[in-house]
């Protein structure tokens, strides 16, 4: 029994022993002001960016925040909103020390934002920028998910690590470490995939109902984190911009579409004819029949998101623009695999501009000009969501001239507008160029996904600036071969053959049935096999 006392007794002094140094650590990095632990997403970007809790005197500090859009997408690494913003701030404020930090991330949601935010005050921005609202619906980002994660035991014990300054310091030295002799920091982008495969596709799990509570819950979870945001910023004198969401309405196709549930066979049968004659007619370019046949299903089932879509194409084709529009946010508002801010998301926005008086930059009016119709797409989003070059430019410039209409920085009459440089001496300065144009378009195609005839726009963009660009190549290839069109996808391998063969030999490894019909084409023409 002593020995047992003794053991328990020794132990316990260790346990206190322990306790005492970790609350003297803690106080001791209290009081150097140490700032309590962050994500390890929002640490890598303090190391980086050399970021201290104790601003250099004469800094003024932007930070911005959001999802793909706002970290600039697929290139992200060289362009941005807030790259360009930068860049302009240079232009306007040369006598001003002005540090842009961006703190986006690709597919995260409202709630990662207003935490990223919450954790990157004790680095003390002056102004914050966000932009949010297209993947409140994604897995991942709903309600449910994230409090889920929250309450888990890992994800508590995350918290109350971060809680501690001496553990976060020790965390941020081993991480500001491994930076430092590692060439390849992790990416939220795939470092390797198969071309050559089915596009993955949704989930039923994932499809959301604008009926459902689940829809509704998340409209008022991104609301809820939005004026989380509001009342931190408030509480710390932090200046705060939004710009509304805006998404590619023209070019997009919804991603998946589900017909009403309360149809009867009979009416969904004439709805499948219909819909599937009018998809034939606008295929030949019968605009008006096509049309006819499109509203007859409509008046049957307005659900369809891809319907909708296509009324819009065939209305916009036709240059009412209006009625475009209507068709085609109709089908943003019934895709049942929401990745795009719905009409019921955006007016959230237009409510807390009333209510709260956020300071809300109306994006679409900054980007419409450069746009047929006034309906956005491509050549200004270029896929979903997501900006082009042009985009980043107009949106950095517009950031720009709302802080300084604010007074923010200095009194709107101190900005030396007439310094602003053009596109092209940014775009060269910063970094744009071709390799980084092809690195953007291949990153697109792989975004795509099985959205083909966006997949072939995107490739040939690519072959444009290097007609022999392998990937580009395969990935054009692959799209004409899923979609039916094998002697247009052989004559692409072909290409592929002469620019790189072992290119070629991966893809015949990967689909024999490619193999075999690309030597069915060479035997077949004794011209080709020399």
């Amino acid at each position: 029994m002593s020995f047992i006392r003794n053991v328990f007794k020794n132990t316990l002094q260790v346990l206190l022993a322990t306790l005492l140094l970790f609350v003297i650590l803690e106080t001791v990095f209290y009081l150097f002001s140490f700032p309590q632990g962050a994500s390890r997403f929002v640490e890598q970007i303090i190391i980086k960016e050399s970021l201290s809790p104790k601003k250099p005197k004469g800094q003024f500090r932007i930070f911005t925040y959001g999802e793909s859009t706002m970290y600039g997408a697929h290139y992200g690494a060289v362009s941005s909103p807030a790259r360009w913003l930068e860049a302009y701030l240079k232009d306007f404020l040369p006598d001003q020390n002005i540090k842009v930090v961006k703190f986006a991330r690709l597919g995260c949601g409202s709630h990662f934002v207003y935490d990223t935010f919450k954790q990157t005050l004790a680095y003390q921005p002056d102004i914050a920028i966000f932009y949010v609202g297209h993947n409140s619906f994604l897995p991942g980002n709903r309600k449910d998910q994230v409090k889920a994660e929250e309450d888990s035991f890992s994800g508590r014990l995350r918290s109350l690590m971060q809680e501690s300054r001496f553990i976060s310091a020790v965390y941020r030295w081993a991480l500001w470490f491994k930076m430092k002799f590692k060439k390849n920091p992790p990416s939220d982008y795939p470092t390797s995939y198969v071309i050559e495969k089915l596009p993955p596709q949704a989930k039923a799990d994932d499809f959301i109902d604008r009926d459902e509570l689940v829809y509704w819950e998340n409209i008022a979870f991104t609301e809820e984190n939005i004026l989380n945001i509001l009342a931190l910023a408030e509480s710390k004198g932090v200046h705060v911009l939004f710009l509304k969401p805006v998404s590619n309405l023209k070019d997009f196709a919804p991603t998946y579409s589900l017909n009403r549930e309360a149809l009867s066979p009979r009416e969904l049968a004439k709805w499948d004819r219909l819909f599937a004659d009018g998809k034939w007619e606008q295929t030949e370019g019968n605009l008006k029949k096509a049309m006819e046949l499109y509203q007859q299903a409509y008046d049957i089932d307005s659900d369809y998101a891809d319907l909708a879509f296509r009324l819009g194409q065939v209305h916009f084709m036709n240059r009412d623009f209006n009625q475009a529009r209507r068709y085609f946010e109709e089908a943003r508002d019934h895709d049942a695999f929401i990745n795009r801010a719905t009409s019921d998301m955006l007016r959230v926005f237009d409510e807390l501009e009333k209510t709260k008086n956020i300071h809300l930059v109306n994006t679409e009016e900054i980007l419409i000009p450069e746009t047929e119709g006034e309906i956005l797409g491509e050549p200004i989003i270029e896929d979903n969501v997501h900006f082009s070059l042009k985009g980043h430019f107009l949106v950095g410039l517009a950031l720009a001239k709302e802080i300084a209409e604010n007074n923010w920085i200095v009194p709107v009459e101190k900005w030396k507008f007439d310094r602003g440089r053009s596109y092209d001496e940014i775009a060269e300065q910063i970094g744009i160029n071709q390799e980084l144009l092809i690195s953007a378009y291949l990153n697109s195609l792989l975004y795509f996904g099985n959205r083909l005839d966006n997949r072939i726009r995107f490739a040939k963009k690519i072959l444009t600036l290097d007609p022999n660009q392998p990937q580009a190549l395969r990935h054009l290839a692959w799209a004409y071969w899923l979609k039916g069109q094998q002697q247009e996808a052989l004559s692409i391998y072909e290409k592929l053959d002469l620019a790189d063969p072992e290119v070629l030999s991966e893809v015949f490894r990967l689909q024999p049935r490619i193999k075999k019909a690309f030597r069915t084409m060479r035997a077949s023409s004794p011209a080709l096999s020399v």
